[in-house]
């Protein structure tokens, strides 16, 4: 998981100035311009100060709250640019996530989530800083809630302004079946200096999103695909030098990555584990 930048036009334009474009053609919105516009103005600070999930709705009602939804689609302008914005960030700066939804770093992001639901805040549809692309599984799991009725902190992380790579905290155990075969099962451990904030809000995001149990369901295919490059770096070599020949593997790639990359944990889990240094012993 990484941070996203902010959309910014290629043209200065602000997203208020894309938002009168989504809404120009439909006059029953002018009169609510002004209006908008403060919202939008809150937003932005909101972002800002890292408290989108403490914004309140404007408390638009209907028909001008309708309307307000009715500017979004999936393909209108403003989603097209958000959509272009990151495939450019990702195909430039982490090829790694190009094409894999940010909150989960597992499938196609298929779609574009409201940070805030359209629904309760119609007037921030089409503002391009509430909109990320995002796979319709986490979209599902997200739901419309925003804030954790128990802690009251946000139900996921908001990659505009968390930083996911702040401290490492995802990591993977290992276990032999009984045919010598690894098993792995990630898990969240904290270091004792971790922004307890922070720590808190990607608990939050883990458990809405129920990533841990996605992730265990995907890591047999994720291992399946590093074991041939595990073979490779460690043909001919004892253990210590197999050991020591992916752990330089982990070092060239994890700027790639990231250090909660679930890849990169897995890699780390097959460096320190004591169980699958005795599976690895039988490949080498």
């Amino acid at each position: 998981m990484i941070s996203y930048p902010l959309y910014a036009s290629p043209e200065g334009r602000t997203p208020f100035d894309e938002y009168k474009n989504e809404a120009n053609g439909v006059p029953e919105l002018k009169p609510i311009e002004a209006e908008v516009l403060s919202c939008y103005k809150k937003y932005e600070d909101a972002v800002n100060n890292g408290i989108v999930h403490t914004l309140t709705p404007h408390g638009f009602v209907q028909p001008e709250k309708g309307n307000l939804q009715h500017l979004y689609s999936s393909d209108c302008d403003v989603a097209k640019k958000v959509r272009s914005y990151h495939n450019g960030f990702t195909r430039a700066t982490r090829r790694i996530y190009h094409n894999k939804c940010p909150y989960c770093v597992l499938s196609e992001p298929n779609t574009l989530e409201h940070i805030l639901p359209k629904g309760k805040y119609p007037e921030y549809a089409v503002h391009a800083y509430n909109l990320i692309p995002c796979c319709s599984k986490c979209n599902s799991h997200k739901g419309e809630a925003i804030v954790n009725s128990i802690n009251g902190l946000p139900h996921t992380l908001n990659f505009y302004y968390h930083d996911p790579e702040k401290f490492q905290f995802l990591q993977v155990d290992c276990f032999l079946d009984a045919h010598i075969q690894p098993l792995f099962s990630y898990k969240l451990i904290f270091p004792s200096d971790a922004d307890p904030i922070l720590a808190s809000i990607i608990t939050n995001h883990f458990n809405r999103l129920h990533l841990i149990e996605r992730y265990n369901e995907e890591v047999i295919q994720t291992y399946t695909a590093i074991e041939p490059i595990i073979k490779l770096l460690c043909s001919g070599k004892n253990i210590s030098e197999a050991l020591d020949a992916i752990s330089n593997y982990l070092a060239n790639i994890s700027s790639y990555y990231g250090i909660n990359h679930h890849e990169i944990a897995l890699l780390r889990c097959l460096i320190s584990s004591s169980q699958y240094h005795t599976y690895l012993s039988r490949l080498l």
